[in-house]
C-alpha cells in the first residue's frame, strides 16, 4: 500500500517525521517495506525560457538556443528537438545536474559548447496523464508562464515522502488512506479526523435513471447506486492527479479519476457506468451462466463459470462484479450521465473469479481481502461530494441501498487481569482503555472490565485474544517485559501414533515410495470427479473459493490430482503415498473427528499385486496380522480390480485400479492403482503375540488345489475359507493361478492354489494329507459351488 506522506497528514495531526512515523508504526505493528522520496533522483532541474534560437554552424538538426534560467546571463544549450520556439517554457537540466536516467554534465555538440540538457517528459519519468505535454516526442513545453529558475520538483510537485505499507490479510481497512492515517494517528498519539461529506442534489431522480436488483445476496451483502446527470468529462485538477499519481495510479478523466481515488482513500472499490448504456434501465446483480462471454475495459473476452458474480443489464453482462467493468458500459468523452456504484462482494468468490479470469485489478486485491458493508455508504457520499466539489455533473436525488448485512458492532467484554495474564503485564484497567480509544475501540468500564464496541472496519477482531492484542500493540511491543515459561523441562517425544506415521513413511520411503504433502481443503468438485456424492463435511468460514470450502473427508482426490499431474509431466513410474489427516463432522460435537489416513498410488511398472503386497507388509509391521480382501464397489475404483481391505472382521480402507471414468474427469492418461487406509483402525489393533518356533524337524508335503468356480467369487474368501477347513496341519497356502475361457464355461473360473502341509510328530502319510485335502475341497463345495478342474 503506497501512502504518501502528505495524504496521510490530510487526515492525522501527525507530528513526527515521515521516518519517525514509519518507526513507531512498525512498532505498533504496521509493517514498512520503504520509505520513496519523491524527486530525489531529480537534482538542478529548472524553469527554462527559451530567448534566441539559431542554427547550429556545423550540424543542419542541431539548434543553439539561450535559456533564461532566473540568472545574470542566459545559458546557451545546444538541442536537436524541433519542437521549440523562442518564447517557450521548458524544464532544463543546468550542467552539472542529475536526471533518473543519470547525471548531465556540460560538452560540446559538433563544436560548439552545451551548459545543460532541455528535458522532455520521458527524461523526468512523467507521462502525458500526469502533466499535458509530457508525452509528446520533443521538449516538454510547461503551461502557462513560471518564472524561470523555479525548481522544476516545485512546478510540479515532484516534492514529498510516500511510505510503501505492507498489509497484513488481516487488516483490509489499512488498503485505504483513511485507515493507515487512523493506524498513523494511534502510532503518533495525534488526532484523527475523516474527511467531510456534503453536496447539493438536482433536479433528477437516481430511482428514475436506474432500478438495482440482487439476485444473489449470499454473494453480494450490500449495493449502493447513486446518479450524476450533466456529466463534463475532462481532466482531473492538478492536486488529485498528484494525489492518484503519488498512490501510483494513473489519472485518466474526472469521473473515473473520482472513483480511483475513493478507492484508495476509503478502502471501497467503486465503479462508474455510463447511464445511458445500461440497457433497460436496470442493473441485476446475479451468479454468470456456464459459458456467458463479455469484453472487459481491457478489450479482452472473457468466458463465465456459474461460480463467478456478474453486473448486468437486462440484456447481459456490463460488467464482472469487484473486478473490472464491462468496454460497453464504460466511461468516455461522451458520457453525459453515470451511475455509481458502491458494493459489498463477498470475498471468497472475487478472488476465486479474479484468478480463474487471471484478470487481477485494484479492486479485486481489496474485495479478495475484505470491504467492510459500513464503508460502502460512506464512499458514495464521498463521490457525491468530489462530483460537487469538481463540478464533474449534477447529482441526483437519493441512493438505491441493498443491505443484507447486519450492520450493529460487536461487543466484546473483557476484564482487564485476563490481559495482563496473556501479556505478563500489569497495565491498569484505566490505561488499557485509553490505549483502546486510541485505535477508535469505543471501550468502557466498570470495575476491570472492560465493554468494547467494535466498528464494523475491524473485521478481524473476534475475542479477548485480539483485544489483548491491541492493548500491546498499543502498549508497545518494546515495553512489555520479558519473561520465562514457568513450564518444568520435560523430555520431548512424539506420540505414539506419530510414532507409528513414522513408522509407514520410513517404511514407504525405504521401498521406493516418495511422499507427497497437499492442501487439507476441497470442494464438491472432487466429490464430483470421483462419482460420489458431497458428504458431510466442515465447511470453512472464509474459504479461499468454491474448490477449497470444505474440510477434506478423503485424501483420493488429491492423490488423484497429483498423479494426473506427474503424468502429464511424462513422469512413466511412480510409487506415491501421503499420510495426513481427514476431517469427519460429529453430529453433537463442536470439533470434527481428525483421522488420520494414508493414501497409496502406483503407475507403471506396479500393479494391484504390488500394492496389495505393500500394504500387506505395513500391516505385519504394525499389528502382526494377516490382510484380507473382499470384493468392493466403490464407484471409483474398477470392477474386478477393487479391493476392500480387512484385518480380521474390521474394514480398514481400499485398494483398486482407477475406474476409466474417474481417470478422465481428472485428466489421468496412463492407468493407475490406488489405496486409502484408515490408520486409527489399523492403529487401535491391539498387535499380535509374537511367537518364536522350532525349525520343523519333518517334511512338508505340498499340493496343488485348482477348482472351478462362479466368477463372481473372491480367491481372497477362498483362501480364508482353505485356512480354516485345513486346521493346525496347513501351514501356508497362496494363490498362484486364475483362469477363465471357453474351456471353463461362461460365468466361470478356475482359482488353482498351492496348498503346504506339515505335521509335528512325524512326516505325513498320504492317507493324512488325503484326509485334509477332502476337508479343505468339501468346504469350498459347500460355500462356493466349486467343483474340482479335471485336467
Amino acid at each position: 500500500m503506497l501512502a504518501p506522506y502528505r495524504w496521510i497528514r490530510d487526515y492525522a495531526d501527525v507530528k513526527s517525521d515521515v521516518n519517525t512515523l514509519a518507526d513507531k508504526m512498525v512498532m505498533t505493528g504496521n509493517g514498512v517495506e520503504e520509505i520513496v522520496l519523491l524527486g530525489e533522483d531529480i537534482e538542478n532541474v529548472v524553469v527554462g525560457k527559451i530567448g534566441k534560437i539559431t542554427k547550429h554552424p556545423d550540424a543542419d538538426k542541431l539548434q543553439v538556443c539561450m535559456v533564461d534560467v532566473g540568472e545574470d546571463a542566459p545559458v546557451q544549450i545546444v538541442t536537436g528537438a524541433d519542437n521549440v520556439f523562442e518564447g517557450a517554457y521548458i524544464p532544463v537540466a543546468k550542467a552539472p545536474s542529475m536526471l533518473p536516467a543519470g547525471p548531465i554534465k556540460k560538452g560540446k555538440l559538433r563544436g560548439v559548447e552545451s551548459f545543460g540538457m532541455l528535458c522532455s517528459g520521458g527524461e523526468l519519468n512523467l507521462k502525458e496523464e500526469d502533466y499535458p505535454g509530457a508525452g509528446v516526442d520533443g521538449i516538454m513545453i510547461l503551461q502557462g508562464e513560471p518564472k524561470p529558475g523555479t525548481d522544476i520538483r516545485d512546478l510540479l510537485d515532484l516534492r514529498g515522502a510516500v511510505i510503501d505499507f505492507e498489509v497484513g490479510a488481516n487488516r483490509p481497512d489499512c488498503l485505504s488512506m483513511i485507515g493507515t492515517a487512523r493506524e498513523a494517528a494511534a502510532a503518533d498519539d495525534a488526532e484523527f479526523r475523516l474527511p467531510e461529506t456534503g453536496y447539493e442534489e438536482g433536479a433528477a431522480k437516481t430511482e428514475e435513471m436506474v432500478s438495482v436488483e440482487v439476485c444473489d445476496s449470499d454473494l453480494c451483502t450490500r449495493y449502493v447506486a447513486a446518479g450524476v446527470t450533466d456529466v463534463k468529462i475532462k481532466p482531473s485538477p492538478e492536486w488529485l492527479r498528484v494525489r492518484l499519481r503519488e498512490a501510483g495510479i494513473r489519472p485518466i478523466n474526472n469521473i473515473v479519476d473520482i472513483t480511483n481515488f475513493i478507492m484508495l482513500e476509503t478502502g471501497q472499490p467503486m465503479h462508474a457506468f455510463d447511464a445511458d448504456k445500461i440497457r433497460g434501465k436496470k442493473i441485476i446483480v446475479r451468479r454468470a451462466q456456464d459459458g456467458e462471454k463479455m469484453k472487459t475495459l481491457d478489450d479482452k473476452e472473457r468466458t463465465f463459470t456459474k461460480n463467478m458474480l456478474l453486473i448486468c443489464d437486462r440484456e447481459g453482462p456490463i460488467g464482472v462484479a469487484g473486478v473490472m467493468g464491462g468496454l460497453d458500459s464504460e466511461i468516455t468523452e461522451n458520457t453525459k450521465a453515470v451511475i455509481f456504484e458502491s458494493a459489498k462482494f463477498m470475498y471468497g468468490n472475487i478472488r476465486q473469479t479474479s484468478r480463474g479470469l487471471g484478470l487481477a485489478t485494484e479492486s479485486s486485491m481489496r474485495f479478495s481481502k475484505g470491504v467492510d458493508a459500513g464503508t460502502s455508504m460512506f464512499a458514495m457520499q464521498r463521490a457525491l461530494t468530489l462530483v460537487d466539489e469538481l463540478k464533474a455533473g449534477h447529482v441526483a436525488q437519493g441512493m438505491i441501498d441493498i443491505l443484507n448485512e447486519d450492520l450493529k458492532p460487536k461487543v466484546i467484554k473483557v476484564n482487564a487481569a485476563q490481559v495482563n495474564a496473556k501479556l505478563g503485564t500489569q497495565i491498569s484497567a484505566k490505561e488499557m482503555q485509553r490505549l483502546l480509544n486510541r485505535v477508535y475501540i469505543q471501550t468502557g468500564l466498570i470495575g476491570d472490565e472492560l465493554i468494547c464496541t467494535i466498528p464494523t472496519f475491524r473485521g478481524d477482531i473476534y475475542g479477548s485474544a485480539d483485544i489483548a492484542e491491541e492493548v500491546a500493540r498499543m502498549y508497545g511491543y518494546d515495553n512489555i517485559p520479558e519473561t520465562n515459561p514457568m513450564l518444568e523441562v520435560r523430555r520431548g517425544r512424539v506420540s505414539a501414533v506419530e510414532a507409528k506415521t513414522d513408522r509407514i513413511r520410513d517404511y514407504l520411503k525405504n521401498n521406493g515410495f516418495l511422499e507427497c504433502i497437499t492442501y487439507s481443503f476441497t470442494g464438491s468438485q472432487d466429490y464430483e470427479k470421483l462419482g460420489i456424492g458431497m458428504p458431510a463435511a466442515v465447511k470453512i468460514l472464509n474459504p479461499l473459493g468454491d474448490d477449497t470450502a470444505y474440510m477434506r473427508t478423503t485424501l483420493l482426490p488429491h492423490m488423484l490430482g497429483v498423479v494426473a499431474l506427474n503424468q502429464n509431466r511424462k513422469s512413466t513410474d511412480l510409487l506415491l503415498f501421503e499420510t495426513s489427516r481427514v476431517y469427519c463432522p460429529v453430529e453433537g460435537e463442536a470439533l470434527p473427528d481428525e483421522i488420520p489416513t494414508l493414501v497409496m498410488a502406483a503407475y507403471g511398472s506396479k500393479d494391484f499385486f504390488d500394492l496389495k503386497g505393500t500394504i500387506e507388509n505395513l500391516v505385519r509391521l504394525l499389528c502382526g496380522r494377516e490382510l484380507a480382501c473382499r470384493r468392493s464397489e466403490e464407484p471409483y475404483l474398477h470392477p474386478g480390480v477393487a479391493a476392500d481391505l480387512y484385518v480380521g472382521e474390521e474394514k480398514i480402507g481400499v485398494l483398486g485400479r482407477v475406474h476409466p471414468k474417474v481417470m478422465k474427469a481428472f485428466d489421468i492418461p496412463q492407468d493407475a492403482v490406488i489405496a486409502q487406509i484408515d490408520l486409527k483402525k489399523l492403529f487401535g489393533m491391539e498387535k499380535a503375540e509374537a511367537k518364536y518356533l522350532k525349525l520343523p524337524k519333518f517334511p512338508a508335503a505340498t499340493r496343488d488345489l485348482a477348482v472351478i468356480v462362479p466368477e463372481d467369487v473372491g480367491a481372497g474368501d477362498m483362501m480364508q475359507a482353505i485356512r480354516q477347513a485345513g486346521g493346525k496341519r496347513l501351514e501356508q497356502v497362496s494363490l498362484f493361478d486364475v483362469y477363465a475361457g471357453e474351456k471353463i464355461g461362461a460365468g466361470k473360473k478356475s482359482v488353482a492354489f498351492s496348498l503346504s502341509l506339515r505335521s509335528n510328530e512325524g512326516t505325513m502319510t498320504d492317507e493324512e494329507v488325503e484326509r485334509v485335502m477332502k476337508k479343505v475341497l468339501r468346504a469350498l463345495e459347500t460355500q462356493f459351488e466349486a467343483s474340482l478342474r479335471a485336467e
